[in-house]
C-alpha cells in the first residue's frame, strides 16, 4: 500500500489546463528556438531544463 498514487494521471483530471502546458512544451524544439543545452552549465542535471520551463510557465 502506498501513500500517494503510482502515476500523475491519478492526481491530474483529463480536462485539466495543465496538460495543455505539458504538451506545448514537449512539442518544442529548444535546439531550433536557438536554446541551447549544455549539460554541464545548466543546473542540476536531476532537473531537465524543459521540467523547469514548464515549472515557470505554471507560476507566472
Amino acid at each position: 500500500m502506498t501513500f500517494l498514487p503510482p502515476i500523475i494521471d491519478k492526481y491530474i483530471g483529463s480536462e485539466d489546463p495543465v496538460r495543455v502546458y505539458d504538451a506545448f512544451v514537449e512539442a518544442l524544439d529548444l535546439q531550433e528556438l536557438g536554446i541551447l543545452i549544455q549539460p554541464y552549465k545548466a543546473g542540476a542535471h536531476e532537473y531537465h531544463p524543459k521540467a523547469m520551463l514548464k515549472l515557470i510557465i505554471l507560476v507566472c
